[in-house]
């Protein structure tokens, strides 16, 4: 359980790092596309989040992109005080490309990336997102 809050502190920093994992004329591939569903309550906010891989390797490069309804200001991921924001590229799409630390062991984890997507009037969507880290 340690072991979780630690990899999702750690990713937390690393997704909202300013250091690209990619090339800046290469566009990353999302190969993993997590739709939530429909919140009992409403319509989404969180269209849809796509990384790179549900697969993520330490050391290896973390791409996220992250759609959302246009009065979405700001998506954070994180964990707990370990949080992150996007980069909003424009209405309803956010951003963010880094490269994964090597957090101890080589124990294939599964963990949930969590985002919080927030509109302008503190509306606030949150989804979890599985995936497995080494």
């Amino acid at each position: 359980m340690r072991l979780h809050a630690a990899v999702m502190g750690v990713l937390a920093v690393f997704v909202s790092s300013v250091a690209p994992a990619f090339a800046q004329d290469d566009a990353p591939t999302y190969g993993f596309s997590f739709v939530p569903p429909a919140p009992a309550s409403g319509t989404n906010k969180i269209l849809k989040i796509q990384l790179n891989s549900d697969d993520l390797h330490a050391g290896g490069p973390i791409a996220i992109r992250v759609t959302t309804t246009p009065d979405v200001t700001q998506v954070v991921t994180g964990n707990g005080r370990h949080q992150g924001s996007l980069t909003r590229i424009s209405p309803g799409i956010f951003t963010s490309q880094s490269t994964l630390p090597h957090v101890g062991g080589l124990l294939h984890v599964h963990i949930k990336l969590h985002f919080e997507a927030t509109t302008a009037d503190g509306r606030v969507e949150d989804v979890d997102v599985p995936v497995a880290y080494k």
